[in-house]
């Protein structure tokens, strides 16, 4: 049976279900802020929620499955942005104005900030967010590798295709690590890594285009 699955997810069909499911993602997120990962429990979830523990189990397989919910919204809503800028032709913007557009998009995201925070640091310890994580990161590199070539970079496909992924996961790691920390020392970790993607970025692209 797929209920047998412990990352087995019913999506919700009715409002008041998606409600309650909507109550669950969230008490996990309150619950992985007080406690942490190792205090997380499907019996927790459901007392914050204020949810029997069967009406948990009728949507979510086990606290991994409510993980992955919560990662795959994020996730969607990040390769949404990337979907708006599919076609490159159709903009007419220097490099480093799209750059802070995506940017900015991507910052406005209600989940990036709890999701880099409390998810991010997960994603090598749980196998099921690990897959997603590795997904996205392909989805991401190959976004960016178009975004890339579009402004001028002239390296063959394999070669940009490894430099986008170095990208993204250099930019993944310093957001991470700066959701981490209070709030002086974020800042700190956000100038320095914006200093290397510039660094990085001359390594690729005609200067013309970066500048």
């Amino acid at each position: 049976m797929i209920e047998d699955n412990p990352l087995f997810y019913r999506e919700p069909r009715q409002a008041r279900s998606r409600q309650m499911v909507e109550r669950l993602l969230n008490a996990t997120l309150v619950l992985l802020e007080r406690t942490g990962i190792a205090e997380l429990s499907t019996n927790h979830i459901a007392q914050e929620a204020g949810v029997d523990i069967a009406s948990l189990y009728r949507y979510f397989g086990s606290k991994e499955a409510i993980l992955c919910v919560l990662t795959n919204n994020w996730i969607a809503k990040v390769q949404a942005v990337y979907a708006r800028y599919a076609d490159l032709n159709n903009l007419d913007l220097p490099f480093v104005a799209l750059l802070r557009q995506v940017n900015a998009e991507l910052s406005a995201i209600p989940d990036t900030e709890w999701g880099y925070r409390l998810l991010a640091s997960l994603m090598e310890s749980l196998p099921c967010l690990r897959e997603l994580e590795k997904a996205h990161e392909l989805v991401t590199a190959r976004f960016w590798t178009q975004v890339f070539r579009h402004y001028g970079a002239r390296w063959d496909d394999e070669k940009l295709l490894t430099f986008a992924r170095m990208f993204y996961v250099e930019v993944d790691t310093a957001l991470s690590l700066a959701g981490r920390l209070p709030p002086q020392q974020a800042r700190h970790v956000l100038r320095w890594q914006r200093s290397q993607a510039i660094h990085l970025l001359r390594l690729c692209l005609p200067k013309k285009k970066h500048s």
